[in-house]
């Protein structure tokens, strides 16, 4: 692994310490149809990414993260709106090691719109989309720049394993591109396969 790629990891595994380090299980019973507050969930991710290179071989990269959730509902209840189950902004940060073709590391922060509707009390499918800024470090026939957009959208679980603690899995459709800043601009589609935890307040 090139010093690089494994300094970027490392910050990332002590920053995702350090966080989980303020999580505690002192959360508030979780109500059937959302927390109603404000800040509402911390999550952390991994899982597994591969898009096809022209050119090179796949690209194939180990992602990981923390989620911060933040309850619309308050928002939207405002304007007569209350869907039901949890709507949720959710704001992510992330790094990567990306192992293929090369040892690189990449990074990113976005924000998504996340639904997730009850069909029981502890299982809760959803569906997401969002965009958000992406930096790599690996060279690639199709981005002229290192420096990116990254949108993506997909589909998922949540489970309650607690009132206050799920396990999710979920899966994405990523497309990078760099807003045609600079040529060339091909664009990286790649799968996303993700895994997690998250604890509601």
């Amino acid at each position: 692994m090139k010093k690089s790629t494994h300094g970027v990891v490392t910050l990332g595994l002590i920053v995702l310490l350090a966080l989980s380090c303020l999580v505690t299980p002192a959360f508030a019973e979780r109500p059937q149809e959302g927390i109603g507050k404000w800040l509402q969930e911390i999550g952390f991710f991994t899982g597994y990414i591969q898009a096809d290179l022209k050119n090179q071989d796949d690209e194939q990269a180990i992602p990981l993260g923390v989620r911060f959730g933040f309850d619309l509902k308050p928002f939207t209840k405002k304007f007569g709106f209350e869907p039901k189950g949890m709507l949720e902004l959710i704001y992510e940060i992330f790094a990567g090691n990306i192992f293929q073709p090369e040892n690189n590391a990449e990074m990113g922060a976005g924000f998504y719109l996340r639904y997730s509707y009850p069909l029981t009390k502890k299982l809760y499918p959803y569906i997401e989309g969002g965009t958000g800024l992406y930096y790599m470090t690996l060279h690639t026939y199709e981005q002229s720049t290192q420096f990116n957009f990254a949108s993506a959208g997909g589909a998922g679980l949540t489970y309650f394993i607690k009132d206050n603690v799920a396990v999710n899995v979920g899966y994405r459709m990523r497309h990078v591109s760099n807003a045609s800043i600079k040529e060339p601009n091909g664009g990286i589609n790649a799968n996303m396969y993700l895994v997690g935890m998250s604890w509601y307040f």
